[in-house]
């Protein structure tokens, strides 16, 4: 968990370019896709690190906003993957 909240925090310095914001935009959401797995297992939930990380998640509302369009995305893709027409 400690790599994935070190991902998620760690800041752009100002002055960098736009290539940088973008970098770390895109390894904020790996990390979050890579949380919302986590969070399928059983019982992961219950792991203190894991509560702890999803609720200074929830806390940050960039990070909050990032995971929630993950989990939107990943439960339309379910959806579209279980149709059995």
């Amino acid at each position: 968990v400690e790599p994935l909240r070190a991902t998620c925090t760690t800041k752009v310095k100002a002055n960098s370019v736009k290539q940088e914001f973008e970098k770390q935009d895109e390894l904020k959401r790996s990390a979050m896709r890579a949380v919302a797995a986590l969070l399928t297992i059983p019982e992961a939930e219950k792991s203190p690190l894991m509560s702890e990380f999803q609720s200074q998640i929830s806390s940050n509302p960039e990070l909050a906003a990032i995971f929630e369009s993950i989990q939107k995305d990943s439960s339309s893709t379910n959806l579209e993957s279980m149709d059995t027409s």
